[in-house]
């Protein structure tokens, strides 16, 4: 198994990332806040989740091999990206 961050296996980060992605898609946000755009909602309903799956993914192909090391970043970056979208839109006040 490749070690990654703190000497844990990249697979063991994939699994509790994944977790934690499964929490967030059943438990969120139940306070009625303004109300949203499709679009709007789609990114505050599902876009915390969606940034777990993608690091999720990250850690996954991290463990398979080195060499998808940069297929990695990339992923990563999305799912630093999809995060600040999810931040953007839920401070955006209509």
């Amino acid at each position: 198994m490749i070690k990654g961050f703190l000497n844990l296996p990249w697979f063991v980060w994939a699994g509790i990332t994944l977790i934690v992605a499964v929490i967030y898609s059943f438990v969120w946000p139940q306070k009625a806040g303004a109300p949203a755009t499709s679009f709007r909602f789609f990114v505050l309903r599902w876009g915390h989740t969606l940034t777990w799956i993608l690091l999720a993914i990250n850690f996954g192909l991290r463990g398979v091999s080195p060499s998808l090391n940069s297929t990695a970043n990339i992923i990563a970056l999305i799912g630093g990206a999809m995060y600040a979208l999810f931040i953007v839109m839920a401070f955006i006040v209509k």
